[in-house]
């Protein structure tokens, strides 16, 4: 049997040396190399991918199984010629959701502590103390309430928040007031101080945060991007940071106060896209949740043991659903 494998990162060689390790048996077909030494493309009976092309799954006839190598599978249910009768999975690794929540934490506190405004007065050499809110007079909104969603919920409980957090269903998680729906979504971000994206790519979440949605956060808010970057409409973003406002206590006017960015529908980021000069913007390379070789290999690996036994996957996508 043989595994399709493709992973367009800098580290490849690294994931493929630990996904061998953890299925010695198996031979490995790193696209665009679909043929074996002594076989074809009907040895391929499962696939661990990254933004793979669109038709490459589609030629395989005897697939079982197909694995994401990241949380994200918006790529992946983008081909046109998906086989929907294999089952997807996306990646779900306690070190990726840990390494999320530890991203979230600190660029909360980056933000709650004022500490963009103090390095915009540094830059300037200006000795001045700004009025300072504590923890639990600060509502950080959680638009997302998945795995990773719940861990954030979690660290930031510990830190004396108060949260409040937003999903397409309803849900319960403890320290959280949780909403959801339509009507849900309005009254979290009417109470979102500082707002974080979790949220998948999917038809209803793509352009879900634009000049409305800013417009209904409170004064001074900020907005925190984790998720995919076709969540956020810049544009709009942009104009809520820069937009006057009658009796605002921002210093450099503004709806918003300022936001963090790590993922963006076209990456790298283009050298001259506005986002990364803007004075009130922070940009990350996409590092929040990064996934890893050693940690994920050997949960892929029993994915291809479950789909060769014929039994169910973990974390199967509702290919329908989007995630």
């Amino acid at each position: 049997m043989a595994i399709l494998f493709h992973c367009p990162w800098d580290n490849a060689d690294a994931w493929l040396a630990a996904l061998q390790h953890d299925l010695p048996h198996d031979e490995f077909r790193i696209w665009p190399d679909l043929d074996g030494p002594d076989g074809d493309a009907s040895d391929i009976d499962f696939a661990f991918v990254w933004k793979l092309p669109h038709g490459v799954l589609a030629s395989l006839p005897n697939l079982v199984g197909i694995a994401s190598l990241g949380a994200g599978v918006d790529a992946l249910l983008g081909d046109p010629d998906l086989p929907r009768d294999v089952p997807i999975t996306r990646l779900v690794d306690p070190l990726m959701t840990d390494r999320m929540a530890e991203y979230v934490t600190a660029t909360v506190l980056h933000h709650h502590l004022g500490l963009d405004v103090y390095d915009r007065q540094g830059a300037e050499k200006q000795w001045q103390r700004n009025r300072t809110t504590d923890a639990p007079d600060r509502t950080v909104a959680l638009f997302g309430l998945g795995q990773m969603g719940e861990r954030c919920a979690q660290r930031l409980r510990a830190l004396g928040f108060d949260l409040v957090g937003w999903s397409r269903t309803a849900k319960e998680i403890s320290g959280v007031h949780c909403l959801h729906g339509a009507e849900g979504f309005e009254e979290a971000l009417a109470a979102a101080e500082i707002a974080v994206l979790l949220l998948p790519l999917t038809a209803e979440t793509e352009n879900l945060m634009n000049a409305a949605a800013f417009a209904a956060m409170p004064q001074g808010a900020y907005v925190i991007n984790c998720s995919r970057g076709e969540v956020v409409v810049n544009e709009d973003l942009i104009a809520a940071l820069d937009s006057a406002q009658p009796n605002s206590r921002q210093p450099n006017g503004g709806h918003l106060a300022g936001a963090t960015l790590d993922a963006f529908a076209v990456e790298p980021l283009a050298p001259d896209s506005p986002l990364w000069t803007h004075p009130k913007i922070r940009i990350t390379p996409h590092i929040a949740a990064l996934s890893a070789a050693a940690t994920a290999a050997p949960i892929l690996a029993a994915q291809v043991r479950r789909a060769r036994d014929g039994e169910a996957m973990h974390d199967v996508v509702n290919v329908d659903g989007g995630y």
